[in-house]
């Protein structure tokens, strides 16, 4: 029964995700249906390497999480999200406002972005700040973009 169930999940999440193969379509399509589902695996407080290797973990001043009905064919998952520090997931309509890119010295990643979200399109500058402080120091990503 256990088994069945397990199937069951996996087809009915593959029924309703689906692939979008780049981040300008990604930002196009929550910008036209913001209400998708959020899963935060990474909430504000917790720790992530950002693939640098578990020694390298660093505190996030943003909850971060991933569309899982949205998948980024770069990792064959959820295309990845940031929420600006001043909001929660429960902010909502949640709006892309900006991206963060890796950069091509990370050919393995390239493609892997974050979406960067915010409650009606509003953020403020201590929102970019955080997140500017928080990626600019890492290597192997470019700049953080605003729209």
């Amino acid at each position: 029964m256990k088994l069945l169930l397990e199937k069951w999940e996996r087809y009915l999440k593959e029924v309703r995700a689906i692939t979008i193969p780049t981040r300008t379509e990604a930002v196009q399509y929550v910008t036209e249906f913001p209400q998708q589902k959020i899963y935060l695996d990474k909430p504000r407080g917790s720790f992530k390497a950002f693939g640098r290797g578990k020694e390298n973990k660093l505190v996030l001043p943003f909850d971060y999480g991933e569309y899982p009905d949205i998948i980024n064919p770069a990792d064959d998952m959820g295309w990845d999200v940031i929420i600006v520090p001043s909001a929660t997931k429960y902010d909502i309509p949640l709006i892309p406002v900006g991206h963060v890119a890796y950069a091509q010295s990370r050919p393995e990643k390239v493609g892997n972005d974050k979406i960067i979200i915010a409650p009606n399109r509003r953020y403020n500058a201590q929102d970019i700040e955080i997140i500017e402080e928080f990626f600019n120091p890492l290597e192997g990503f470019e700049s953080v973009e605003w729209y």
